[in-house]
């Protein structure tokens, strides 16, 4: 994690409280390898962590009053522990930590007390690296750490097994509280991340394997177009609208099958209903279909060591995304675009749920910084903008430890 990050949470926090913290919380952002909206249909997804974070640092006060700074927007928030509820209002990222708050409650029981807390981060904001699943397993792990849940010694322990659950809370603290139908991926992969390694995940089953990325791995290099989108303003509910309505076309069709999500339809199914289903609902359902496709192939790849196979089948997610899903922008194909025509470059694609924000690209570690240039000379070419690009490493999982006891990390 970057030091940096660290020491300017810390001199927020003393400077807009005083005193010292008891407890840090760390969180990665994600990138989505491959998988792309196949989270919610019950698909397969390769994913991993990279090392840009969320950090929060604070301590437990008493009674219900906390207070949370964010240095990254130099605002405080204010509210009780005990009475929130979805519904708020809010529309900043303090909608996060109060969603947090609140699934605490509901999923551990009450928090022991209020808090005072600073954060801060360098995961980029809106551009489909998953900052807001960073921020919320950042500000759970510091409750875990400065031991205001009922249950810190379970996260101690490092089991799998709390920390889907922890997946699974968070994920109902960004559906219920905050109002974006999310699947598990991003909660998912912050939690799970891995130095030097993916993560493919079955979202259905939650089976999960960690993959090696390779020794030396790539780099992984994150192109912001600086266009943004958010995921609350309808087309993400939009597009899992239209898959919900292609799996309601077969649930008629074949009410004697079990079919609950597209994971349930095969493509020779959706072939045969081409010419019945309705043509945006069935290019939806065809990328969904032909990315789980390259997910499995992806992890073979992975698990032979093949990553210029690997890094074609990203590439090839990018063009269905573009053209079937259509969730990628002028400005993400340019981005694409500019990748392919430089050096080092292995294989890239939009990330997260599209429509603006980064690529991400896998490319050998050696090439980086040249890529990196050639990229933002492409880039600029195309559009007239100097995108944002971070050369970035898979990284491991989000962490909590008391800051009175820095030796003994907690998780």
């Amino acid at each position: 994690m970057s030091s940096i990050t660290e020491e300017i949470a810390l001199a927020a926090f003393a400077e807009v409280f005083g005193g010292q913290p008891s407890a840090i919380g760390r969180a990665p952002g994600r990138v989505e390898l491959l998988g792309n909206h196949t989270d919610y249909n019950g698909g397969l997804v390769l994913a991993a962590a990279i090392d840009r974070w969320t950090v929060v640092v604070g301590r437990a006060v008493p009674g219900q009053d906390s207070r949370v700074f964010s240095a990254n927007f130099g605002e405080l928030e204010t509210f009780e522990i005990d009475s929130i509820a979805p519904g708020h209002p809010s529309e900043s990222w303090a909608r996060y930590v109060r969603g947090v708050t609140w699934i605490m409650n509901q999923w551990v029981g009450p928090l022991a007390s209020g808090f005072e807390v600073a954060l801060t981060g360098d995961v980029p904001i809106g551009a489909g690296l998953s900052s807001s699943a960073s921020l919320q397993a950042a500000f759970a792990m510091f409750l875990i750490g400065a031991d205001l849940t009922s249950r810190p010694g379970e996260f101690a322990e490092k089991s799998e097994s709390h920390r889907l659950e922890l997946a699974h809370a968070l994920r109902r603290s960004e559906n219920e509280y905050v109002g974006v139908a999310s699947g598990l991926l991003d909660q998912f992969s912050t939690l799970f991340g891995k130095a030097g390694h993916a993560i493919v995940l079955d979202c259905r089953t939650l089976e999960h394997e960690i993959l090696s990325l390779g020794n030396p791995p790539p780099a992984i290099v994150v192109c912001d177009s600086k266009t943004s989108r958010r995921l609350a303003d309808g087309q993400y509910n939009r597009r899992r609208a239209e898959c919900e309505r292609v799996v309601e076309h077969f649930q008629n069709k074949k009410p004697e099958q079990n079919i609950r999500q597209l994971r349930d339809i095969t493509l020779d199914e959706l072939r045969d209903e081409w010419s019945t289903l309705d043509p945006v609902g069935r290019l939806r359902a065809r990328h969904v279909l032909t990315e789980n496709d390259r997910v499995t192939a992806g992890a073979a790849a992975l698990r032979s060591g093949d990553l210029i196979r690997f890094g074609s089948l990203m590439s090839a997610s990018h063009v269905s995304s573009r053209d079937d899903f259509e969730n990628s922008s002028p400005a993400l194909d340019a981005l694409f675009e500019a990748a392919e025509e430089s050096p080092g470059f292995l294989g890239g694609k939009l990330s997260g749920a599209g429509w603006a924000g980064c690529t991400v690209n896998l490319v050998r570690t050696d090439d980086a910084e040249s890529f990196a240039e050639s990229l933002r000379s492409g880039y600029a070419r195309r559009t007239g903008l100097v995108p944002d690009v971070h050369i970035c490493h898979a990284a491991a999982g989000a962490t909590s430890f008391s800051l009175t006891n820095r030796q003994g990390e907690r998780n």
